[in-house]
């Protein structure tokens, strides 16, 4: 008896996955080819579902529907229902004797069997059940040739979804910043562009709340501007002195508190874990490469900030300092503007007195 081809359905893998053939054709391609391959009866290929944690049909070939989507009453001793640690393998029909689908096996005309775990991202995610109409022992190199090629489809699929979250995630920052960038923009209020920015920012990064401080050029301070989010007690804790609370910012460096409770560069550290926060980031607010001010965004437990979320921050950071500067312009124009209509005795137009 010829040796199998283990090569060539790696291959057809390989092209179907240059084709992007979708995720449910792949995993029926995989079950049909570990089926020929190993001139056996059937396979049932199952993903864990990331949403549910519970095992689902990814594709099944060689096996009747009635098999496939028998679901046994007993779990705890299901072989196609629960994630195995290891391959086990069922020789012979007598061996599925502690099997819950023992009598569906039997009826399906199965009479050996084997399972393996599917292993991705460091964690077990399916299995690859292998079944035979007569008593059969499966060897090492046709365990590895299946675990390997659903492996790889698992990988794919994988790789295809984090791609899709990535490309959404792009679109969602895109779409959030066109939002908030349009809507300070779109007024000439400095207090309106400020609230729109601490509101965006943490409504956006799904943060605790966020905090906009500008600094007093003579005594060094960070006055509080705007705030979302945040308690009282927790903003009256005291004048925030530039050099002493997160004072890299004051460079013009973004800074990224990983963990509250160590970081030196806080400056009310019992007030910070008292209001529930566990990292922050600080933004300094820049205007012709000068610092005029912070955007501070708290976050409760959470993974850290991701260069996407510093990238979104910093952006609106620098458009918000550009949309206060030029509020501030236009109400200085305006001030300058009546004193000078002052200054040549206008005092407004006048209607015509009526007949």
């Amino acid at each position: 008896m010829p040796s199998p081809d283990y090569l060539k359905p790696f291959m057809e893998l390989n092209r179907a996955l240059g084709y992007g053939v979708d995720q449910g054709s792949l995993m029926n391609l995989i079950a049909r080819r570990i089926v020929e391959t190993l001139g056996i009866k059937g396979c049932l290929i199952k993903m864990k579902s990331p949403s549910s944690g519970s095992l689902e049909l990814a594709a099944g070939y060689g096996l009747s529907e009635l098999f496939l989507f028998a679901r046994p009453e007993a779990l705890s001793q299901s072989i196609c229902f629960q994630l195995p640690d290891q391959v086990r393998c069922f020789a012979t029909a007598q061996d599925f004797e502690e099997v819950a689908e023992q009598e569906a096996m039997m009826i399906e005309g199965i009479r050996a069997a084997a399972i393996a775990p599917i292993e991705a991202r460091q964690e077990s995610v399916g299995l690859v059940a292998l079944f035979a109409d007569a008593p059969r022992q499966f060897d090492t190199a046709e365990l590895n040739f299946a675990t390997t090629l659903v492996t790889t489809c698992f990988q794919s699929v994988y790789w295809q979804q984090d791609l899709e979250k990535a490309v959404e995630r792009e679109r969602r920052y895109f779409k959030d910043f066109h939002e908030i960038s349009s809507a300070i923009h779109s007024t000439l209020s400095v207090n309106k562009v400020l609230e729109l920015v601490v509101e965006g920012v943490t409504k956006c990064l799904k943060a605790r709340g966020a905090s906009i401080r500008l600094l007093d050029p003579k005594t060094q301070e960070l006055y509080l501007a705007q705030s979302h989010g945040l308690s009282v007690e927790f903003l009256k804790k005291g004048a925030v002195n530039s050099e002493r609370s997160i004072s890299e910012n004051m460079a013009g460096k973004v800074v990224a508190i990983e963990d509250v409770y160590t970081d030196p560069r806080l400056q009310y550290r019992p007030a910070v874990i008292q209001e529930g926060i566990r990292k922050i980031l600080s933004v300094p607010l820049t205007v012709r490469n000068r610092v005029i001010g912070v955007l501070r965004i708290y976050s409760g437990e959470r993974p850290s900030f991701t260069d996407q979320e510093i990238q979104f921050a910093n952006l609106i950071a620098q458009h918000c300092a550009l949309a206060m500067d030029n509020a501030k312009l236009y109400q200085r124009l305006k001030y300058e503007y009546q004193q000078l209509l002052i200054d040549f005795g206008y005092e407004g137009s006048h209607e015509p007195a009526k007949s």
